[in-house]
């Protein structure tokens, strides 16, 4: 039987995302995500850069930017608007209250690109976010420069199959 090795060891960090909220917080994401993942129409298949923050001890608060940007879309600068689905953009705080607070895109613009041949997933994006939870409006400002990379497949490696095991 063959045994699945894998030649690189994939790591969640492949990339960076780093920029600032409001214009003055630093958002420097320390787990950098690349993955496919399939929403429903309009957008349907998209390229995900999932990227979180998590502050030190003792509180280990988590922010997390999730972008997405469809399929089959060419590399191009993209309105960030509450109805546009070419580029989504997402942001879940876990550190302003016990629950977390989510900010979708309300206006803004994105430049996005994808490279097939080397995988990789950039982009920046500048956005005015919002919260309408419990009918009180908070917005949020970023700017943000990301570059994500999908890790390297892994592959099969022939082996020699094990002796069998002799009873005695």
């Amino acid at each position: 039987m063959n045994a699945l090795a894998k030649l690189t060891t994939p790591s969640t960090s492949l990339g960076k995302c780093e920029g600032l909220i409001n214009g003055s917080i630093p958002f420097k994401a320390g787990m950098v995500e690349w993955l496919d993942a399939t929403y429903p129409p309009p957008q349907n298949d998209a390229y995900v850069m999932r990227a979180t923050q998590r502050a030190p001890g003792p509180d280990y608060s988590t922010k997390q930017l999730i972008i997405s940007f469809a399929k089959g879309k060419p590399n191009n600068t993209y309105g960030l608007f509450p109805d546009a689905y070419t580029v989504r953009v997402l942001f879940v705080d876990h550190s302003a209250t016990k629950r977390q607070v989510v900010y979708t895109q309300y206006m803004g613009q994105a430049i996005v690109a994808y490279d097939p041949a080397s995988n990789n997933f950039s982009g920046q994006i500048s956005v005015t976010l919002e919260n309408l939870d419990e009918d009180t409006r908070r917005t949020l400002d970023l700017k943000i420069d990301f570059d994500a990379y999908q890790p390297a497949p892994a592959r099969r490696i022939p082996r020699r199959p094990s002796a069998l095991a002799v009873h005695c």
